[in-house]
């Protein structure tokens, strides 16, 4: 069973499984979907460390919450930015499956184009369910690249393909459970696990940080929900 779905919420049962797992895609998705704020950063971090625990890695940036929070997150504000909209920071890792699917690590071009037939698919995806990445609650500029294959807009994705499932929970339909599972293990194995070991690469080699932890939880949460999936423990 998933050991990385934190303590405080796992629960026994394929429904609070689900719930689970939605939470855990919901709030990865926010770390890369919106700018760090004093109001949400402590509780965001705290949250993050929990699952770097969960998954046997000790947290770079440690347990203990700096004294000036401001100042903190002013600095990892700065961090966001330059990791993924400043190209000319020195630390800049675009955070999209069509460019990270082939990441090529010393090259003077490490990243793919930033259009794909990868990205068209997310897009197909999408619409088979009716989710619209651009209406979800994000850092405003994210509203103005309208690139689908983002990856907070492919966790939210999951998170959203977990509701479902948990709709079919509470209304006791296990062929729609067991639908809904397969859609998720599919958009996995085609999407998510395709690309997001290449972008934990290329955040701990060009932006070593905050983000780069996020990046680790992201691949290390994916491929173990995956692994979940695969072996049919979630339906339990």
């Amino acid at each position: 069973m998933n050991n990385m779905i934190p303590s405080v919420v796992q629960r026994e049962g394929g429904n609070y499984l689900a719930t689970s797992r939605q939470k855990v895609y919901s709030f990865i998705a926010e770390i890369f979907l919106q700018e760090p704020s004093s109001a949400r950063w402590v509780e965001q971090r705290q949250a993050l460390a929990e699952l770097l625990r969960e998954a046997g890695e000790t947290p770079s940036f440690g347990d203990l919450i700096p004294e000036d929070v401001l100042k903190a997150v002013e600095k990892v504000r700065q961090e966001f930015y330059d990791c993924f909209f400043v190209p000319m920071s020195g630390h800049y890792v675009p955070p999209f499956e069509s460019a990270l699917r082939n990441y090529k690590t010393g090259v003077q071009k490490p990243f793919g184009s930033l259009n794909s037939l990868e990205g068209n698919h997310v897009t197909e995806c999408y619409a088979k369910v009716g989710f619209h990445p651009w209406g979800l609650n994000v850092f405003g500029p994210l509203k103005e690249i309208r690139l689908p294959d983002h990856i907070g807009f492919e966790l939210s994705f999951m998170a959203i393909l977990c509701a479902s499932e948990i709709l079919a929970w509470e209304n006791e339909q296990m062929e729609n459970v067991q639908r809904w599972q397969t859609v998720q293990r599919q958009f996995l194995k085609e999407h998510l696990m395709e690309w997001l070991p290449q972008f934990s690469q290329a955040m701990q080699e060009i932006a070593p940080g905050y983000y780069a932890e996020a990046a680790k939880v992201a691949e290390q949460w994916v491929r173990s929900d995956c692994d979940d999936l695969d072996q049919g423990v979630l339906l339990a």
